[in-house]
């Protein structure tokens, strides 16, 4: 090792000695855990960069600088992944930061236990014929049942937060926004804790063709939707349970799902012809049942000539993805 390199480590064993005296002397208070030291790895590639400046070749290629950039790396994938972590962290309580305060409630309200039960609901119409449905906001475990006396009805048991609906007329369309109410400020964080939990119980009629949008921070989803005439079904989540089971009432349907660390389960019925593209890392795929056309498209047997389709579009990083025919 020449004289530069042993210059440069020696000033640097000199400060983070130091750092750690003051510290240990309660000259300075350092509080901080890897995840917040992990912040600084730009810092090592930095030094790295100066260690190659004092090489006598000027070269990147030294055992100084190749340290660095190996402690630098997995440091700044760790940074990486912790912000996406807290990205959907703060989705979630962005969701559930709804306002209890706001007398504007629409559903009936009852209290059970510690928590609110609320019942919601829209008349049947027999000039209604499809059905854009916003379902919005929360964690929460959402099941699905039939309905023959209403349009759509549903039933939440709450822990945290509330609900609340509206229905509008648009070009002969109903539209029904379903969602968790907000904060007018938003301090503080909730205790969505494992003794707490929004269960809410949806019922639709099977009537109308139906187009759906849900969008929630995490939780779980059942949903039977092989009785419904089902088009459009968009599902975006942060990390969730997605359990759907696909039905065979009209030529043409589409489903996209959009999530971060969840489990997506797609039942698709064997009458119908089956395309699955997916964009994402490191997900584990399961398509029973159909043949990879290249690294992002796979197709049920026979696609191409189908009387009636279901194009399934899966966006995910770090899920359990399974698509089967039944």
């Amino acid at each position: 090792m020449d004289k530069k390199a042993n210059i440069f480590w020696g000033v640097l064993l000199v400060v983070v000695g130091f750092l750690f005296l003051a510290n240990s002397l309660d000259w300075v208070n350092f509080t901080w855990t890897f995840r917040e030291v992990a912040r600084f790895w730009p810092v090592l590639l930095i030094l790295a960069g100066i260690a190659a400046f004092l090489n006598e070749k000027k070269s990147v290629y030294n055992a100084t600088s190749a340290l660095l950039i190996a402690f630098a790396i997995p440091m700044a994938i760790f940074s990486w992944v912790s912000r996406g972590v807290d990205r959907i962290r703060d989705e979630i309580n962005d969701e559930i930061h709804i306002d209890l305060d706001d007398d504007d409630n629409d559903s009936s309200d009852t209290l059970k236990g510690d928590g609110v039960k609320q019942y919601f609901m829209v008349d049947k119409s027999s000039n209604i014929s499809e059905v854009k449905l916003n379902l919005k906001g929360g964690a929460a475990e959402f099941d699905l049942t039939t309905t023959d006396t209403k349009l759509f009805e549903a039933d939440a048991l709450l822990d945290i937060g509330r609900y609340t609906m509206t229905e509008d007329n648009q070009d002969g369309k109903k539209v029904i926004d379903f969602e968790m109410k907000k904060r007018k400020s938003d301090n503080g964080h909730w205790d969505f804790g494992d003794n707490k939990k929004n269960n809410v119980n949806l019922k639709l009629n099977t009537a109308p063709v139906w187009d759906i949008d849900l969008g929630f921070g995490a939780g779980k989803v059942d949903f039977d939707l092989s009785p419904y005439k089902v088009k459009k079904l968009d599902v975006e989540t942060g990390a969730a349970s997605i359990d759907v089971k696909l039905g065979d009432k009209l030529e043409n349907a589409e489903v996209k799902v959009k999530s971060g660390a969840a489990s997506v389960k797609i039942e698709v019925p064997k009458s119908v012809g089956c395309r699955i593209n997916i964009d994402g890392a490191l997900n584990d795929k399961n398509f029973i049942g159909f043949v990879k056309v290249d690294d992002y498209t796979w197709e049920s047997e026979g696609y191409t000539n189908a009387t009636k389709k279901i194009k399934i579009e899966l966006e995910s990083g770090l899920s359990e993805l399974k698509v089967t025919r039944y």
